[in-house]
C-alpha cells in the first residue's frame, strides 16, 4: 500500500479547520501543530502538536522527528517564515526563504516595490516615535500608520497630523513582534480597493480570483467585511492588474503557492500593490473562488506543500459568489444571525468563530469577527442585493 504524505499544518484555530479539513479529504496524513489544547482543528487531525508554533527550531525539530513531507501556514501571514524555514532546512517543496521575508514585512516590501520600479506609496519603516514624526513631516499630506509584520488591518489607522501618530503610536506598536512600523501616504482612488487570490505554479500564475473588496465605514474604514467575486472592473484594467502582479511575482522570485494580493488602482491609472502575502486569503476568500472560478485553491495549497502536482479544475459552482465577515457596531452578546428571505438557499460555506450567547466587541479589525458567510449567486444583481444593509441581522442584545 502507498504510504500516506504527512503534511504538518501550523495553527489549528477555527480559520486553519478549512485547510486541514481538506487535507483529509484529499487523503493526507493531517498534523495540526498548535499550542493550544483546544483549538477546534486538533479534533479534525491525525496527529496533534501542542508547540509553540512561533519557534521555528521547535516546529523544525518536531517535523524531523515525524517525517513530513510537506508545511503550511494556510492563511497565516506571520508563521509562513516559519514554515519556509523548515521546508527549506528539511528540503520540503518550498519557496525562498528571503522572498516570504520580504512578502510578510511590510518595510522590506514597499522597498522591493522601489527597487523593482512599480508604483508605489512614499513610504518608512519606523523603530520609533521621532523617526515616524519626521518622515510624515516630509509628506505634507496624510499618511496611513500599520505594523510592518501584522495582517488583518490590525493597528492601522490614517493619520492626519503628528498629534494623530502620537495618539495611536502605542497601539499601533503593540501589535509589532518585531516593533516596528511602516508609515506611508495615503493614495487617493476612484475605484474600490480591489483583491486577487492566486496560484503560482513554477513562477507562472495559473489561478486568478480578481476579488472586489466592501467595507462598513462605519465600524472600520480599513478592513473589508465583504468579498466579492468577480470584481467589477473593466476587461483593459483587469489586463493591466495581472500583467503588474505576473511581473511583480517573477522579481519576487516567488515558486509555487498561493498569494493573496490587496491593490489600488490609481487616479492616473497607476497599479498600487499595497500588500502581498505567500499564503491564501482569509475570510473564506478561497472558498469563493472556488465555487465562482472551479478552482480549489486550499487542494492547491495543500498539493504544492507536499510536492503533489496541482489540480487545477474548471468546475464552477456559481458564477458570482461573495464573503461576508459577520460584525457587530456596538458591544454586546451574540444572540445569533437572522438572514433576509431566500438568502439562506444561497448559502455554500460558513465559519462561526463565536458561539451564541458570548460577550462580543464593536467592529475594528479581523479580531472582532464574529463569523464568516459565503454565498454564490447566478447574477451580479442577486449579488449586489444581498449586499445591502439589513440582509444579514447580527442580533446582539
Amino acid at each position: 500500500m502507498k504510504k500516506r504524505k504527512r503534511i504538518m499544518i501550523l495553527g489549528a484555530n477555527s480559520g486553519q479547520t478549512l485547510a486541514i479539513r481538506k487535507a483529509v479529504e484529499l487523503g493526507y496524513y493531517v498534523i495540526s501543530a498548535d499550542i493550544h489544547h483546544d483549538a477546534p482543528g486538533h479534533a479534525i487531525s491525525h496527529e496533534q502538536l501542542f508547540i509553540d508554533i512561533s519557534d521555528r527550531e521547535e516546529v523544525l525539530r518536531s517535523a524531523r522527528r515525524i517525517g513530513i513531507d510537506g508545511i503550511t501556514a494556510y492563511w497565516s501571514d506571520m508563521l509562513f517564515p516559519v514554515a519556509a524555514y523548515v521546508a527549506e532546512q528539511m528540503q520540503l517543496p518550498h519557496n525562498p526563504r528571503h522572498t516570504t521575508e520580504i512578502m510578510t514585512h511590510k518595510h522590506l516590501f514597499r522597498q522591493f516595490l522601489s527597487d523593482f520600479g512599480f508604483a508605489s506609496p512614499r513610504a518608512r519603516g519606523c523603530s520609533d516615535l521621532k523617526e515616524m514624526v519626521e518622515f510624515f513631516d516630509t509628506l505634507h499630506a496624510a499618511a496611513i500608520m500599520k505594523p510592518t509584520d501584522c495582517s488583518g488591518s490590525r493597528g492601522v489607522f490614517k493619520v492626519e497630523s503628528v498629534e494623530d501618530i502620537v495618539l495611536h503610536y502605542e497601539e499601533s506598536m503593540a501589535y509589532s513582534t518585531e516593533g516596528k512600523l511602516v508609515i506611508e501616504e495615503y493614495l487617493e482612488s476612484d475605484i474600490i480597493q480591489q483583491e486577487a487570490e492566486i496560484f503560482v505554479v513554477e513562477g507562472k500564475v495559473v489561478s486568478w480570483g480578481m476579488i472586489e473588496q466592501r467595507r462598513d465605514i462605519v465600524t472600520s474604514a480599513f478592513h473589508p467585511v465583504m468579498h466579492l467575486i468577480p470584481s467589477d472592473i473593466s476587461s483593459e484594467i483587469e489586463d493591466k492588474v495581472k500583467e503588474t502582479i505576473q511581473r511583480m511575482i517573477t522579481a519576487l522570485g516567488y515558486v509555487n503557492g498561493p498569494c493573496n494580493i490587496e491593490y489600488l488602482i490609481g487616479r492616473s491609472g497607476e497599479i498600487f500593490i499595497l500588500d502581498v502575502g505567500p499564503r491564501n486569503g482569509g475570510n473564506m476568500i478561497p472558498q469563493i473562488v472556488h465555487a465562482a472560478t472551479g478552482q480549489d485553491v486550499t487542494a492547491m495549497t495543500l498539493q504544492a506543500a507536499v510536492g503533489d502536482e496541482v489540480t487545477i479544475s474548471a468546475a464552477r459552482h456559481k458564477p458570482y459568489a461573495m464573503s461576508t465577515a459577520v460584525h457587530s457596531d456596538s458591544d454586546g452578546i451574540f444572540r445569533g444571525l437572522t438572514l433576509a428571505e431566500g438568502l439562506e438557499k444561497r448559502l455554500c460555506g460558513s465559519l462561526m468563530l463565536k458561539e451564541e450567547g458570548t460577550v462580543v466587541s464593536t467592529f475594528h479589525n479581523s479580531r472582532d469577527t464574529i463569523g464568516v458567510l459565503a454565498f454564490a449567486f447566478d447574477s451580479r444583481e442577486e449579488m449586489n442585493k444581498a449586499c445591502e444593509a439589513g440582509k444579514i441581522k447580527v442580533n446582539i442584545e
